[in-house]
């Protein structure tokens, strides 16, 4: 075999464009699923409305922000019986369970999109990652897209691209389906869960 015959691989050229399609690739993931602040502003504060209201709240809402994403998760966790949390504490406690990453940096008035809700449904369902998800997730490169391609495979989230707004009535939808799950498995273990210890 000529000694030249994998010379090509190594050139300046090759290396440099295998460079630009990683940080390609990086850019994609910080700034592909970014949040965006809501425009539309909720007729009251949602902080003083009880549970009830706010999941009826959530069912007018044209748009979710990460608050009220937050709360509807921890309500899907730990049910009315845990005190009124800020909005704050909700984000550390899921930020603490891995069901959030805080490198994403999340404001709570940002718009929560699909890619982030698909990576909390995969978090919380324990649903298993394939081996390219799993080599994504070391570099944190993609993984809130390759969440929603394992969700919306699982029916759990319908189709759109990671960086697309979820609706209240989707967020609902999701809501219910993982209660269904819920009170299907074995061990009825969405409660105290702490995903990231499995």
């Amino acid at each position: 075999m000529p000694a030249n015959c994998h010379s090509g691989f190594r050139s300046p050229k090759v290396v440099r464009t295998r460079r630009v399609a990683i940080a390609t690739l990086v850019l994609l993931e910080t700034f592909g699923c970014a949040s965006h602040t809501r425009k539309f502003q909720p007729p009251q504060n949602i902080a003083e409305l009880d549970n009830t209201s706010f999941l009826h709240y959530l069912a007018t809402v044209p748009v979710v922000t990460v608050e009220e994403g937050c709360r509807a998760w921890m309500l899907l966790l730990e049910g009315s019986n845990r005190p009124q949390l800020s909005h704050l504490e909700r984000q550390l406690e899921l930020e603490r369970r891995g069901i959030l990453n805080p490198t994403w940096h999340l404001k709570e008035g940002d718009v929560l999109n699909k890619g982030t809700l698909a990576f909390m449904i995969r978090t919380t369902c324990r649903l298993s990652k394939s081996p390219t998800e799993r080599l994504a997730s070391l570099f944190r490169v993609g993984e809130r897209r390759y969440a929603l391609k394992t969700c919306v495979f699982e029916g759990l989230i319908s189709y759109g691209t990671a960086d697309e707004p979820v609706t209240g009535g989707e967020l609902l939808s999701t809501l219910t389906k993982m209660e269904m799950l819920n009170s299907e498995s074995v061990d009825n273990s969405f409660s105290g869960r702490n995903p990231s210890a499995d």
